[in-house]
């Protein structure tokens, strides 16, 4: 289990976290544009990229705003759900075919309160949904569009090759034209 392998990067593996991932959590393939979480519906499952790629994205005015990518090795969640019992504002789809390991935060709550090494496991998690929070903070209050799109690039090198540009140019805040203008300019 490829998740196990990434955990193992960041906390000690114990039985009972093994035990964790065998029993709870589920590994499938999903075909490219099947929806994972739905924006107003409960969704307390954490996804973990194994293969392919996801994006998180809501509906605002009648329009797809992209809100994140996530690739090979990327944890996402909902975490307005998870964290604060509201419907979730944002969908999860797939859009390629992706592996994904999925496991209900609630599971992993009720060990952690048994077991330290799943509360790290838990840290972890959160601790990575924080981060991806805050960079994506960065991104839109201190780069400039061409900034933007340079760090994008940097964090994913091939997501031009994996994402239709419409859904780039949301995620960066920008029309089609004007990523077209930029990716001329570099």
């Amino acid at each position: 289990m490829k998740i196990l392998q990434e955990v193992e990067k960041h906390i000690k593996v114990d039985a009972e976290i093994e035990r964790f991932f065998y029993e709870e959590c589920e590994t499938r393939t999903i075909e490219k544009g099947k929806l994972l979480s739905e924006q107003n519906h409960y969704n307390r499952n954490i996804y973990f990229v194994e293969e392919g790629m996801l994006r998180m994205f809501y509906y605002e005015n009648g329009k797809d705003i992209t809100s994140n990518f996530y690739s090979e090795g990327k944890i996402t969640a909902n975490i307005d759900t998870i964290f604060k019992n509201e419907l979730s504002k944002n969908n999860i789809e797939t859009i390629e075919k992706s592996i994904i390991t999925t496991c209900n935060y609630h599971k992993l709550e009720e060990l952690c309160s048994v077991s330290l090494t799943a509360a790290n496991f838990s840290r972890y998690i959160l601790g990575n949904l924080m981060l991806q929070m805050s960079n994506r903070i960065t991104y839109l209050q201190h780069m400039s569009a061409k900034e933007k799109y340079q760090h994008l690039l940097e964090e994913n090198p091939n997501i031009i090759l994996r994402v239709p540009l419409g859904m780039i140019a949301s995620y960066l805040g920008i029309s089609q034209e004007t990523l077209s203008r930029i990716r001329s300019e570099i």
